[in-house]
């Protein structure tokens, strides 16, 4: 139950719908995905985000902390701790614009087996500007982290066995691409890892660096990267200044917590997939604006 659990978590994470489902649903993906892997305004939307958070580095270290999760600690305590950069990996600092393209290519829904193998080619290129921004963070002094809901097996492997076969390929991804810190396990936070780490909620999985480092940037492609989206919701006013000083977001319009959180009552998880994803697609609509 547990592995199946853990299927399910991925498939809602990589939200890729059956192309033979719905044409609709199927183009929706097909743009997202073209737009990410030709459009030169994605490219210089990337480039922009961490070229602002590069021209904005020296302010990075003024007093305070970008994690919620260190925001009642005392501030010489804080001021005391080294600093560290926080990022989420896929669509934030790893493309993964050709796993998509795959899917769609052979009309195949999302598939736990196929994910684990594209991780394992250890293929994805670099989001763009995100690799020049982060050796320009290390070497002014900052520890790099990668916080992401890649996940290590539930079941224990045997003896002797990868604990963690996604983070060891995600590892010789990043250290191929030149990413500062990937040749350390610690830098790398991914989910089932820790037994408190078991959800797609990274606020445990930042508390843990915020033992240790002052963080004082976050980066991601969706909310939950920065803060749980209740908790954004009830403090929106006194957070959305975050965004651009202390929290970069990164574009991303194939999946996301946003369009769960959309279609999350569609479904009652008796339908085929198909009669699902028409259900999504029908209450998608029915959200639309249309007027003031």
């Amino acid at each position: 139950m547990q592995t199946s659990r853990s299927g399910v978590l991925l498939a809602l994470m990589f939200a890729v719908t059956p192309a033979l489902a719905a044409d609709d649903t199927a183009r929706e993906q097909l743009n997202g995905v073209l737009w990410m892997q030709t459009a030169a305004e994605y490219a210089a939307l990337t480039t922009q985000v961490y070229a602002q958070a590069g021209a904005q580095l020296p302010a990075l270290r003024a007093p305070g902390s970008a994690a919620l999760e260190q925001w009642g600690a005392a501030p010489d305590a804080l001021a005391s701790l080294p600093t560290a950069i926080v990022l989420d990996i896929d669509e934030t600092i790893l493309d993964n614009s050709a796993f998509q393209a795959r899917a769609l290519r052979d009309h195949r829904e999302f598939a736990l087996a196929d994910w684990e193998h594209w991780v394992d080619e250890a293929a994805a290129g670099p989001i763009a500007g995100a690799l020049e921004f982060l050796r320009a963070a290390h070497a002014a002094g900052h520890r790099v982290f990668y916080v992401t809901n890649r996940a290590c097996p539930l079941v224990p492997e045997p003896a002797g066995a990868d604990p963690c076969p996604q983070r060891t390929a995600t590892m010789r991804n990043l250290a191929a691409l030149g990413f500062p810190d990937a040749d350390k396990p610690d830098s790398f936070l991914f989910r089932n890892a820790e037994r408190d780490w078991r959800t797609a909620d990274k606020s445990t999985r930042r508390a843990a660096i915020a033992r240790h480092f002052r963080i004082i940037a976050l980066f991601g492609d969706d909310l939950r990267d920065f803060v749980e989206r209740d908790v954004f919701a009830s403090r929106r006013a006194e957070l959305m200044p975050l965004f651009g000083a202390r929290w970069f977001v990164l574009p991303n319009p194939v999946y996301g917590s946003w369009e769960r959180a959309l279609v999350a009552s569609a479904c009652t998880g008796r339908e085929r997939p198909a009669d699902c994803a028409r259900k999504q697609l029908a209450e998608k609509y029915s959200r639309l604006r249309t007027g003031p």
